[in-house]
């Protein structure tokens, strides 16, 4: 049975638009059964979607906006609830408080509204133009898009694709796999967990640490800003780490290579224990700085940086010195005194 409400009335039948003069505010507070992993859908134009998981089988739903019309249809296996606006007096901030089924897929969209997630334990896709998003305790597939406001996804069993224009990305304690790219927002993964992360930016710098697992893939990319990988012990790990211009910085023993002859390009490559993870860092500009959990930041006897600089250099022990044992001296029992 298909259940579709005109907010403002508080009687279920054929829903029609309801058209909201001067500061009226439609409202809706209703609770109805969604079958196990059923979906919400939800979405307006500027406001806030707060969404909670729990451990009853239903929906339970208050919402409101300043201006338009409320649409909410319900049936055993979707709800979906969305903002209708016409002509420049509908606009106004809307508000949705929503607890959902643990393991119930949520499709979320606004223009210019934030939206969290806490506890769902479901497949969340959510898209904002210049809002915020904020993901935490979810399962399966997990995807973030937004333009202009930050995105932060935590406690994740399950995969993770985050895009971004102007803002970050931050993931903490995710299992599946993790996508994430911007375009000038930083990317941030802290306490990894999965064996197929992939991140890049072009003007942002890049974090991540985590742990390293058997047989992993890990590649990080920054046109100009720096990437940064703090690693947990690993029982082997191939390297790969190539800049232009920028410099390389690890305190893991290392041997650099120049690439394609001439070029200024360099490349650092080595392999710790078995190498069967594979971690790629590259740059054009920036640096990338890689260091293990075992030691301190930078080790005396490590190949702690390389520098891209096609000047030669002159070594300080090959200037010509003179030793002070070459200069003649005269000891004083050789000179003869008067008493």
């Amino acid at each position: 049975m298909k259940i579709a409400w005109l907010i403002g009335t508080g009687i279920a039948g054929v829903a029609l638009p309801l058209a909201l003069t001067g500061q009226e505010r439609a409202q809706l507070d209703t609770t109805v059964h969604l079958n196990l992993r059923g979906t919400v859908d939800l979405s307006l134009v500027s406001g806030k979607i707060i969404v909670r998981g729990w451990e009853l089988p239903d929906v339970k739903i208050v919402a409101s906006t300043e201006n338009g019309v409320l649409r909410f249809d319900a049936t055993s296996n979707r709800v979906t609830l969305r903002v209708e606006r016409g002509g420049e007096r509908s606009r106004g901030d809307a508000s949705y408080d929503v607890s959902v089924p643990r393991g119930t897929r949520l499709l979320l969209q606004t223009a210019s509204g934030t939206v969290t997630t806490i506890g769902s334990q479901g497949e969340i896709s959510a898209t904002t133009v210049s809002g915020a998003i904020d993901v935490s305790g979810a399962r399966r597939k997990v995807d973030l898009q937004t333009v202009a406001g930050p995105i932060k996804a935590s406690q994740l069993a399950g995969d993770l694709r985050a895009q971004n224009v102007s803002g970050s990305v931050r993931a903490e304690n995710v299992s599946g796999r993790v996508e994430a790219w911007t375009v000038n927002g930083a990317v941030r993964v802290i306490g990894g967990r999965s064996n197929d992360i992939r991140a890049e930016t072009v003007g942002g710098d890049i974090f991540y640490a985590g742990a390293v697992t058997t047989g992993g893939t890990y590649d990080f990319e920054s046109h100009s800003g720096t990437v940064r990988l703090s690693l947990a012990h690993s029982p082997g790990v191939q390297f790969r780490l190539e800049t232009v211009s920028g410099t390389v910085q690890t305190n893991f023993p290392t041997e650099t290579a120049a690439s394609n002859g001439g070029r200024k390009d360099r490349r650092v490559e080595f392999t710790i224990g078995d190498g069967r993870a594979n971690v790629t860092a590259r740059t054009f500009s920036g640096r990338i700085v890689v260091n293990g959990d075992a030691g301190p930041a930078t080790r005396r006897d490590s190949a702690s940086i390389v520098r891209i600089d096609s000047v030669p250099r002159i070594r300080r022990d090959s200037a010509s010195t003179i030793r002070r044992d070459s200069v003649s001296t005269t000891k004083r029992d050789s000179v003869s005194t008067t008493r």
